[in-house]
């Protein structure tokens, strides 16, 4: 189940899908050295190449195109001076389940994989010497391993973020295997470092951290270690990727942490909920401080709490449905549906007690808070009679979607996306085209997703998303309703009308509606005789 995540505070989510350059094509030069993957060869290739950028792409997008020859000549490169690192294209007009699997929702979308299971998105630039660089640097071990006491000393030193630690004392191949797999699925956002020899692990208990590793000395242990405050956490269930890499994650948060740009990914990447104090001064935050460590370390593993400086991020409280007026305030923001709940403002204009903050939190780790849902006002009948999308907002957009007798179009827009305003008038005639055919069955509508708060199957990433519910689908049993099949094609009425036809249980061939094209006879000039 995917739901929309927290949305970006430092910067705001913009669709790539654009159709940018015509000229050139896509697709590489097969003569090149990237190489063609397809869904029955995928999984293979990645085992055999241990490091592989990896390009999805459509052949009609432009920014595709203009990529294309930067990207066959940094693999050509690649090829003569690190053979090992590969450059691979997907073609998501062919290969759409595969792409779905990535989450691919627009182009091109660049992800470097370390195998079928690490992947990471791209940051680098798109120029030829830009991706060699990029790569190369990619081939860097993920783990550091000092090898004199000086050396793990200063490496533990530099890092101002908590970091994580495998003492090997008694290591073995299967043990330093999985760390290694850990660290190369979680390297963007942590450092690792591999303590081997027995003065490495003694130097643990110098004065920079107080913690005895006598037990530590005769096996493998795992450590995250906070710098700032000088804590150990160390790591005590049965290992597997899967146990170290949650251990990681969730303990490497504090317990009250303030997001910004150094620490913004460490909370975007967890799935816990989030509990947000927006505060305007340092008093503000110590007069809470205490209150948010005893609450962090109350439910450890469950949710975290974080600062925000309102002066700088207070904006932010509007994708919380919450007034960035009204300072301080606490909020909850429930990863997993995407769902809102706050302190009442209007109750409290002077911010939040401790008190009800601790209700608040109590109350939504029992499942019995009551949500904020952002909505704008139903649509009347005459509204929806007259526009030829039919309008929708957060307490209209679910009962639609339970009528499973219809095909169902649904663009999540925004009100402020320029794509989304290139789209509308052929979205408008979309939707015409089929509510002036009722007995087709086909419904095209349309939603301010920056508006209106709803649970959506798909993660929406950007806008304008787009969203067909086939009639007679298969139902979610979370939400309740039918799980959407992602348009990802070109925004064209014929490109629109061949999709509903093809994804659409009721057979339905909206080119039969329209009508056909009258050509103007053309003036002939001449002279006269």
């Amino acid at each position: 189940m995917k739901f929309l995540k927290v949305t970006s505070i430092l910067s705001s989510i913009a669709l790539v899908l654009a159709s940018g350059p015509t000229e050139g094509e896509a697709e590489a030069d097969p003569n090149s050295a990237v190489v063609k993957l397809t869904t029955d060869s995928f999984n293979e290739f990645l085992i055999n190449n241990p490091l592989v950028l990896a390009e999805f792409y459509a052949p009609w997008c432009g920014y595709c195109k203009k990529l294309a020859p930067e990207y066959v000549k940094a693999a050509d490169s690649l090829n003569e001076s690190h053979p090992n690192i590969k450059l691979a294209q997907i073609d998501c007009t062919v290969e759409e389940d595969l792409c779905r699997q990535f989450g691919i929702r627009g182009y091109p979308t660049l992800k470097v994989l370390r195998g079928p299971e690490n992947s990471d998105d791209y940051e680098g630039p798109r120029e030829a010497d830009g991706i060699m660089e990029y790569m190369i640097k990619q081939t860097l071990p993920s783990v550091s391993v000092p090898e004199t006491v000086e050396e793990f000393l200063s490496l533990i030193e530099e890092q101002a973020k908590p970091f994580i630690v495998q003492i090997s004392g008694k290591g073995d191949e299967e043990s330093n295997s999985t760390f290694t797999s850990v660290a190369d699925t979680l390297r963007k956002e942590l450092n690792f470092i591999t303590a081997k020899s027995e003065d490495i692990i003694n130097s643990l208990s110098t004065k920079y951290f107080d913690f005895d590793v006598s037990s530590y000395l005769d096996k493998v242990g795992y450590l995250v270690i906070h710098p700032k405050e000088n804590t150990i956490i160390p790591f005590t269930a049965e290992v597997s990727k899967d146990a170290l890499v949650n251990f990681f994650k969730t303990e490497v948060v504090p317990y009250f942490g303030d997001i910004n740009r150094d620490t913004y990914m460490m909370y975007m990447e967890s799935p816990l909920p989030l509990g947000y104090y927006f505060y305007k001064t340092e008093e503000q935050r110590e007069s809470f401080e205490e209150t948010f460590n005893k609450l962090g370390k109350t439910f450890r593993g469950k949710m975290n709490f974080v600062g925000l400086d309102a002066n700088l991020f207070g904006r932010h409280a509007e994708s919380l449905n919450m007034d960035p007026e009204i300072v301080p305030l606490f909020a909850i923001q429930d990863n997993a549906s995407g769902k809102k709940y706050g302190v009442d403002q209007a109750e409290n204009p002077e911010g939040p007690s401790i008190e009800q903050v601790e209700e608040l939190v109590e109350q939504f780790m029992e499942g019995s808070a009551k949500p904020i849902v952002k909505s704008e006002p139903m649509p009347s009948d005459e509204e929806v009679s007259s526009a030829p999308v039919y309008p929708l907002v957060s307490h209209n957009h679910d009962a639609l979607l339970e009528d499973l007798s219809k095909d169902i179009f649904v663009e999540y827009y925004a009100h402020w996306c320029g794509h989304c305003k290139k789209l509308a008038p052929i979205w408008d005639n979309l939707g015409g085209l089929y509510k002036e055919h009722p007995e087709s069955n086909v419904v095209v509508a349309k939603i301010d997703h920056s508006k209106n708060d709803v649970d959506t199957y798909v993660q929406i990433e950007g806008y304008p998303t787009l969203l067909f519910y086939p009639a007679n689908g298969e139902v979610d049993e979370k939400t309740g309703l039918r799980i959407p099949v992602p348009y990802e094609g070109p925004r064209e009425l014929d490109s629109f009308i061949e999709f509903i036809k093809n994804k659409s249980s009721l057979n339905v061939d909206g080119s039969e509606f329209k009508q056909p094209e009258v050509e103007e006879e053309a003036e002939v000039e001449h002279d006269e005789l």
